[in-house]
């Protein structure tokens, strides 16, 4: 009689072990929420154009300048928004470099200024031109020194960086204490005078006397 030969131990769970389940095939809905890498999150972000920036820079900045002209330039209501353009015109030449904050502030105020003395000097050439006399003074004698002086301010002005000019400006002529151009331009007390000090060191050297 032929004897049944005896199966290892373990032998028929080895053999359940070893054994693969063929993977079921994934539908395209099933790996749809594993994509990574989604279109939308391809597609480039989109950036502002210069002509946007500057639209959102004018929009920010024209109500300071409109008062600047009024306020300091002494300019007629009914010239006042023509000026305004004429300054950010000059914005838009140098829109490259253009800056936020009180920078920019100071540095629209010094050319408001420039452009306000440029303009009553124009009329006041055109007012010769057709009396063929000079006229009487439109302004009083200590307005058009402040005039000419803004003239050689910004002139010099134009030599300094602008870290200097900032403060210098700030200073000198929106009146500003140096804690509060401190806290504008967010740096320390120390640096604002030491800053002012330089600017003025420097002023002095490219102004005439």
């Amino acid at each position: 009689m032929r004897q049944k030969q005896a199966t290892p131990a373990g032998a028929g769970n080895t053999d359940r072990r070893l054994t693969c389940k063929p993977r079921r095939n994934r539908s395209p809905q099933a790996v749809t929420h594993l994509d990574v890498c989604p279109e939308s999150a391809k597609k480039p972000v989109p950036f502002p154009s210069p002509e946007a920036l500057f639209a959102r820079f004018y929009r920010e900045y024209r109500p300071f300048v409109r008062s600047v002209l009024l306020k300091h330039g002494r300019v007629e209501p009914r010239e006042v928004d023509d000026l305004v353009q004429e300054v950010f015109l000059v914005a838009w030449q140098r829109r490259d470099g253009l800056v936020g904050g009180e920078q920019a502030r100071s540095w629209l105020f010094t050319v408001a200024l420039y452009r306000a003395a440029n303009h009553r000097k124009l009329a006041r050439n055109r007012w010769e031109a057709l009396t063929g006399e000079l006229p009487e003074p439109l302004v009083h004698p200590r307005t058009t020194q402040a005039f000419d002086a803004a003239r050689l301010l910004w002139r010099a002005i134009q030599k300094l960086s602008t870290k200097l000019a900032a403060v210098l400006w700030a200073y000198e002529i929106e009146g500003r204490s140096m804690p509060q151009i401190a806290r504008a331009l967010r740096i320390r007390l120390k640096t604002a005078y030491a800053r002012l000090h330089l600017a003025r060191l420097r002023l002095a050297l490219c102004t005439p006397l």
